[in-house]
This record gives C-alpha cells, structure tokens and sequence, in this order.
C-alpha cells in the first residue's frame, strides 16, 4: 500500500513538472510569434530565454525522475534502482541550457537598462562561464551545490533588481509590467530554489518531497503566469 502512495506521489511530481515544461514552450511560441509581428528584439530574446529553460527542464526531468537513485528513498528494491542507472549527464546537460538561458535574460536586461553592448557581455559572461563549467567539467557534487546554490542565488536577486529598476526610471502601464515581470522572475526563481533543495527540506523540515515537490513547480507555473500577464502589458503601451 506505501509502495503504491510513493509511486502516486511520485508520479504527481513527475506531472507537475509536465506542466511547467509545457508552459515554458508555450509562453516560447507566444513570444515568437509576437516577435514576427513586432521585431521587438526584447520578445525575441525572452523566447529564446524560456525555449532554453524548457529544454533544460527537459534533461532535468530524466535526470531528476530516471537517473537519481535518491529521488527513489522509501521504495522497495527493486523500485528503488533508476531506470537510466546513476548519471551525471542529465543533470549537466540542464545545468547547462538552464544557465545559458540566464545569460540571454541578464544580457537583455542589462542592456534594457544601459543600452551599451559591453553591458549585454559583462552581465552574460558570468552566466556563460558557469553554464560551461556546470556542463562540460567533471565537479565533486558538493562543490558544484556550492557553485549553484552561490551563482544562481545571486541571479535570482540580480535578474528581478532588474526589471524593479527599470519599473522604477518608467511610469504608467510599463511601470506596472516591469513590476509584475520582476515578481514573476522572483517567485520563478524561488521555485528553483525551492526544487534544488528538496532533499534538504525532506531531511531537516518536511520529512519527505511531498511538499517541496508540489510547491516547486507550483511556484514556477505561478511565476510564469505573472511573467506573461507582466510581458502583455508591456506590449500594450
């Protein structure tokens, strides 16, 4: 009967994170088209931020789900083995699209607000290189949580100040869209944050990854929604 929970569970989590990938394409296809029409550069690279973002989702849902033996705590063997077996790859392989994704916001924003190219390259470069490291170079998995935890820490504070700055210099319909966009990033991020340490909340708080695997994606979605709502105001003025 517990085995079975576990499996529900599981499964739920595994749909909720369907969810967000689905939603992230979407929000892609919508941006795109809008940029067809409009050849607002900003669209377009907020469409190439969320079409990366899914397909960092992606890997992460295999590594996550079929190559992570500690997602697999509480089953029974033989449940309790990965489909893929135990695999760096996966989680590389998002680590690496997810970052690059930050390097086409942070550039985006930064040159929103200076409108210099040596901004757009200094605000990526970091993003860039860490993406690069987190994909390509062997790491020690507690110096590579270190190095997520930092940098992306740091990213999920730096990309929202962003978009509350530019909410700040503007006034009218685009004040309120930079507003909404920074919370949406905010709450997006602290999903994030949220999902990357749900092992730590079912050790030290909850007791297992029911609540940290509900509420992450959960967050996500609601992040993605004020995202949108905030990038068609903007459009509207």
């Amino acid at each position: 009967m517990f085995q079975t929970v576990d499996m529900v569970i599981r499964e739920v989590h595994a749909g909720l994170w369907f969810l967000v990938v689905g939603y992230y394409f979407f929000i892609f296809i919508f941006l795109l088209r809008r940029w067809t029409k409009t050849g607002n550069p900003f669209q377009l690279a907020m469409a190439l931020f969320f079409l990366l973002l899914s397909v960092g989702r992606c890997f992460y849902f295999i590594g996550d789900f079929y190559a992570d033996a500690d997602s697999l705590i509480g089953f029974t063997p033989p449940y309790n083995i990965p489909f893929l077996g135990e695999s760096p790859f996966w989680l590389m392989a998002g680590a690496f699209f997810q970052w690059m994704a930050l390097a086409v916001l942070s550039a985006t924003a930064a040159f929103m607000i200076f409108g210099k190219k040596w901004a757009q390259i200094g605000f990526a470069v970091p993003a860039v290189l860490i993406g690069i490291g987190l994909g390509f170079v062997p790491m020690e998995d507690a110096f590579r949580q270190l190095l997520t935890a930092s940098f992306g820490a740091a990213y999920a504070l730096f990309i929202p100040c962003l978009f509350w700055y530019l909410a700040w210099q503007s006034g009218g319909i685009l004040r309120r869209s930079n507003l909404l966009l920074g919370f949406g990033f905010f709450i997006l991020f602290a999903g994030r944050a949220v999902h990357a340490a749900r092992y730590l909340l079912r050790d030290y708080v909850f007791g297992s990854v029911t609540i940290p695997g509900v509420v992450a994606p959960g967050l996500i979605v609601i992040g993605l929604i004020l995202i949108a709502t905030g990038n068609e105001w903007g459009q509207s003025t």
